[in-house]
C-alpha cells in the first residue's frame, strides 16, 4: 500500500504596507535610516488628504502680464466705494532707465502705468496699504503714496533745517553750567534735522531753576512751510564735545517763534535730537500695518528706526506733532540692524509690534515694541520702547517671514525657525527649528543672496522660494506645519515674489513672478505642464526591510501599487537587495489607455500588470477611480526602495498606498 503525500501547508503571505507619506521628505538622514512613511527625495511634489503624494499644480498665465520687470512686491490692494469692494494688483516696473508704478485689475487685459512720478531703476519696492492709500518704499527714493481715489502719486516736499537759534537766559546769572537747545520744524510726513546748537552758560543747574523768576529764552526764523517746530535741549556733550540734546517741547504753534524752557518741561529720552531730514518723507524699505498705525523699517539714513505713523487720521505723520508720530531706535549702536517689522503677539496671547534684526552669520535679535503713557513736565506723551524677546534669532531674509496659527516662520543661517507658545511653556514664547530633517538642504542655501528669499502662507502649508546654491530664487520649498512638519523639496521654479489675489469674482489666486518676466498661478486644469512645457516629478524611498534591525530576509512577491484617479504615463522602479546583489525592476504605468469597458479585478494586458475600476468622468480626470500597478519579483531579498518619475505634459495620480507581499524568511548566512 502506498502512502499518499501529506498535503504542505501553503507558506503565511504577510503585507508590509506603507499607506501615507506624512513625513515628507527626508533628505539628511541615510537611507537605511528613513521612516517608511517619508521619502528620500522629491521634486515637484505635494503632500494631500492625510499622506498621499501628488504632482504639484502646474503654472498658468495669469491676468494682464507686465510691461517690464517688476521690481520687487507684487501687491494686493483694496478700494472701497460704500458697500462695493474693488481689488487690484500693484507694481513697480522698470524699463531700464526709470521704473514706475503700474496698477491692474486681474480681469484687465493691460497694466495702466502712472507716469506722474519716475524711481530708481532697479531699487526693489513693497508697498503697504492704510485708508485709501498705498505707500511706496524702496530704500531709495523718499516715501510716497499712490492715492487709491484718483490713482495718483503724492510725494513730499523737503523743508529746509532751521538756522541756528538763540539763546538768552533770565535770572541765571554765572558761569558753572552750560545749556544747549536746537529746534526742528515739522512737515506733514516728517521732521527737519536738528539746527545747530545754540548755547547759553549759567550759573544754576537746570533742576534748581524757579520757574517763575529764571528761564532761558529760545528764539528762531520761521521755516517756509512748517506745520510745527520742536525744541531739543542738552546739558551734556559726547566725547567729541558734540551736544547731547533730547526733546523738550514738541508742535509748537507755527506761527510762534519762541520758546520759553523755564526748566519744568522734562526731558523725553526717547526721543534724541534728529541729524537727518526726514520732511520728504523717510527712505525705508518696508512696512505694515498694525492696528492702523503704520510702521516701517530699512532706513537708509537711520538704519536702526523703526518709524511709527500717527494717529487715525494722520497715519503717515511720522513727525513728533502730537499725534502719535515718531520714530523707535532698536538695538541702536550695535550689529543688530532692524529688518523686518509686523503684527505678532506677546506669550500671553496680547497683540504688540515684532521687529527682526539682522546680525552676523547669520544671527539676529527679537524686539517687541509696546507703549506706555509719560508724564513729560505735565504733558502726557506716548512713548514706544522695544524690549528684546526671548532667544536670539533673526533673519537675513525679510521677505520670507511668514505669520501662520499665530507663530512666526522664517530661515535663518542656520535653519528654518518657528517662533510662539509651546504646550510645555504656557505664556513664554520659545523657538524651535523645524528643518532638521533637510539640514543638508538647508546647507545649499545661497547665505549672499537669502534677501531675496520670499515667504507665503496658504491652505495650511508655508511656501518659500529660495536661492539653493544660486544668486537668485531658483526652488520653492513647502513646509506644512500641520501635517508633523513635513517638508517638500524641491519645486523647480524661479520665483521672484508669491502673493495671494482676491479677484473680482470672489476667487483666490495663488500667483508667482517668475523669473521669465510673467505672472504665473497655480492651477490644475492642466497636469504638469508649466506655461506649456512639460515638467518632471519624482519621488524615492528610503530602504524599506522587514525587522527594525535590517538583518530579517523575506521572499518578495510582489509590490502593489495604487494610484488614485492617475492619467499619463508613469514609470516605476524598484532596486531590491537580492542574494546576488541589488537588482532594479523597471516598469510603466499607461493607465490612459481605453478602459472603460473594464470592470472590477479584470487583468489589463499592459506592463506592469493593472487591475483597476473604471467609471465615466470628466475628460481632464482619469476615468479610473483607481489602479493597482503590480510589479513582480519573487526574489529573496532583505531590503528594497522604490521609484517614480513621470517626464511628459499631462501627467497626474496620487499615490495611495505601496504593498510588499511577502514571505518572512528570516536571518541569512551569506559567508
Amino acid at each position: 500500500m502506498i502512502n499518499p503525500p501529506k498535503a504542505t501547508k501553503a507558506p503565511d503571505i504577510k503585507r508590509k504596507s506603507i499607506l501615507d507619506w506624512s513625513v515628507g521628505t527626508v533628505t539628511d538622514y541615510d537611507s537605511r535610516r528613513i521612516v517608511e512613511d517619508a521619502l528620500k527625495s522629491s521634486s515637484n511634489m505635494v503632500l494631500e488628504q492625510n499622506g498621499v503624494i501628488r504632482p504639484r499644480p502646474s503654472l498658468v498665465e495669469y491676468g494682464p502680464q507686465p510691461d517690464g520687470e517688476i521690481l520687487g512686491e507684487l501687491f494686493e490692494c483694496k478700494v472701497v466705494s460704500g458697500t462695493t469692494s474693488t481689488f487690484y494688483l500693484v507694481s513697480m516696473q522698470t524699463d531700464g532707465t526709470n521704473s514706475y508704478i503700474y496698477y491692474c485689475k486681474g480681469e484687465d487685459i493691460l497694466w495702466t502705468k502712472i507716469t506722474t512720478k519716475t524711481y530708481d531703476k532697479a531699487a526693489p519696492a513693497h508697498f503697504v496699504q492704510v485708508g485709501e492709500k498705498v505707500l511706496v518704499m524702496n530704500g531709495v527714493d523718499a516715501l510716497s503714496y499712490i492715492d487709491l481715489a484718483t490713482w495718483t502719486i503724492t510725494s513730499f516736499t523737503k523743508l529746509t533745517d532751521p538756522a541756528t537759534p538763540s539763546a538768552v537766559a533770565t535770572g541765571l546769572s554765572g558761569s558753572g553750567f552750560v545749556v544747549y537747545y536746537a529746534v526742528t520744524a515739522n512737515s506733514s510726513v516728517g521732521e527737519t534735522a536738528a539746527s545747530t546748537a545754540a548755547s547759553v552758560t549759567i550759573g544754576t543747574d537746570r533742576d534748581e531753576w524757579d520757574p517763575a523768576t529764571q528761564y532761558v529764552t529760545v528764539s528762531w526764523t520761521a521755516v517756509s512751510n512748517a506745520t510745527g517746530y520742536n525744541v531739543y535741549m542738552g546739558t551734556t556733550t559726547d566725547g567729541d564735545g558734540n551736544p547731547k540734546m533730547y526733546l523738550i517741547k514738541a508742535n509748537v504753534d507755527p506761527t510762534v517763534l519762541s520758546f520759553k524752557d523755564n526748566g519744568s518741561y522734562a526731558v523725553d529720552i526717547s526721543r534724541p535730537s534728529p541729524y537727518t531730514n526726514s520732511t520728504e518723507g523717510p527712505k525705508v524699505t518696508r512696512g505694515t500695518v498694525v492696528n492702523g498705525r503704520v510702521w516701517l523699517v530699512g532706513d537708509v539714513d537711520n538704519p536702526y528706526y523703526v518709524w511709527h505713523g500717527g494717529d487715525y487720521g494722520h497715519e503717515i505723520d511720522f513727525s513728533p506733532d502730537g499725534y502719535g508720530g515718531g520714530y523707535t531706535t532698536v538695538a541702536s549702536g550695535t550689529k543688530e540692524v532692524p529688518i523686518a517689522v509686523m503684527p505678532f503677539r506677546r506669550g500671553q496671547g496680547d497683540s504688540t509690534v515684532v521687529v527682526l534684526t539682522q546680525g552676523s552669520n547669520g544671527s539676529g535679535r527679537r524686539f517687541q515694541i509696546s507703549y506706555s503713557t509719560v508724564e513729560y513736565g505735565g504733558e502726557q506723551r506716548v512713548v514706544w520702547s522695544p524690549t528684546e524677546d526671548s532667544g536670539r534669532d533673526g533673519t537675513d531674509s525679510p521677505d520670507a517671514v511668514v505669520v501662520y496659527n499665530n507663530s512666526l516662520f522664517y530661515p535663518s543661517r542656520d535653519g528654518f525657525k518657528t517662533t510662539g507658545t509651546m504646550p510645555s511653556l504656557q505664556n513664554v514664547l520659545s523657538t524651535r527649528t523645524i528643518s532638521t530633517t533637510i539640514r543638508d538642504q538647508v546647507a545649499l542655501l545661497k547665505s549672499s543672496a537669502m534677501n531675496k528669499a520670499v515667504g507665503l502662507a496658504y491652505e495650511g502649508k508655508i511656501y518659500w522660494a529660495l536661492p539653493v546654491g544660486d544668486t537668485d530664487n531658483n526652488r520653492v520649498w513647502v513646509y506644512y506645519p500641520d501635517q508633523k512638519g513635513a517638508w517638500m523639496t524641491s519645486w523647480y521654479l524661479d520665483v521672484k515674489w508669491m502673493t495671494l489675489y482676491n479677484d473680482n469674482g470672489g476667487n483666490t489666486h495663488f500667483l508667482l513672478y517668475c523669473s521669465n518676466g510673467k505672472i504665473y498661478e497655480l492651477d490644475r486644469a492642466t497636469a504638469t505642464s508649466d506655461d506649456g512645457e512639460p515638467f518632471e516629478t519624482d519621488l524615492s524611498s528610503g530602504m524599506v526591510q522587514f525587522s527594525k534591525d535590517g538583518r530579517e530576509w523575506a521572499r518578495l512577491i510582489q509590490i502593489v501599487f495604487t494610484f488614485l484617479k492617475p492619467k499619463g504615463e508613469i514609470a516605476i522602479e524598484v532596486e531590491a537587495m537580492t542574494e546576488d546583489g541589488a537588482m532594479k525592476y523597471k516598469q510603466t504605468l499607461l493607465p490612459n489607455e481605453a478602459y472603460s469597458a473594464r470592470g472590477w479585478s479584470e487583468v489589463i494586458n499592459t506592463s506592469p500588470r493593472l487591475i483597476a475600476w473604471s467609471k465615466p468622468g470628466d475628460p481632464q480626470e482619469s476615468s479610473q477611480e483607481y489602479v493597482d500597478a503590480i510589479v513582480e519579483i519573487d526574489e529573496d531579498i532583505q531590503w528594497f526602495t522604490y521609484a517614480i518619475h513621470t517626464v511628459k505634459s499631462g501627467t497626474d495620480y496620487k499615490i495611495s498606498s505601496v504593498v510588499a507581499e511577502h514571505v518572512p524568511i528570516g536571518i541569512k548566512d551569506l559567508s
